[in-house]
């Protein structure tokens, strides 16, 4: 349903990343999180393999161990 979605901005307001949301979208490159959200659900971005990096707000307090690929450096914002 995803597969070719290679861009997310998630608009400002939301809270969570619910689980799920993005997993599988295998050439989703770069998403861009704002400081309204404060939760990364389960597998949210799981085998999203062109994923291979991502800056994640300060707001951001919980995020699921299996939330993203093993190899997706984790950035954040300073």
């Amino acid at each position: 349903a995803c597969s070719k979605l290679k861009s997310v901005t998630i608009p400002e307001g939301i809270m969570k990343i619910d689980e799920w949301a993005f997993e599988g979208c295998e050439s989703l490159t770069s998403v861009k999180i704002p400081n309204s959200v404060t939760k990364i659900g389960y597998r949210a971005f799981k085998a999203c393999e062109s994923l291979t990096a991502v800056t994640i707000p300060n707001s951001v307090t919980e995020i699921h161990d299996d939330a993203f690929p093993s190899y997706t450096k984790i950035n954040r914002k300073k």
